[in-house]
């Protein structure tokens, strides 16, 4: 049995971002955590798209500002809305 979507986001997060899995959540957002700078945010989008065999448009890339916002996009580009 394969992890959920849940599951892998978490530790993209917890790996990309070197936090806690006790910080994260779905409120978790860019301005919650230092590490989730300019360039975090850059590498989470790589490893989001990694994890998941997808490619992000630049528009959503964009709008992208939570853990609820990644997992939202994801689960839309994976036809799992």
């Amino acid at each position: 049995m394969s992890d959920s979507i849940d599951d892998r986001m978490k530790r993209v997060f917890c790996e990309v971002l070197h936090i806690s899995p006790d910080i994260y959540s779905e409120e978790l957002s860019a301005g919650d955590i230092q590490e989730w700078d300019s360039l975090g945010h850059v590498n989470l989008l790589q490893a989001v798209e990694d994890e998941f065999n997808i490619a992000f448009d630049v528009t959503d890339a964009l709008e992208l500002e939570s853990v609820k916002d990644f997992l939202l996009l994801v689960k839309r580009y994976l036809g799992e809305e």
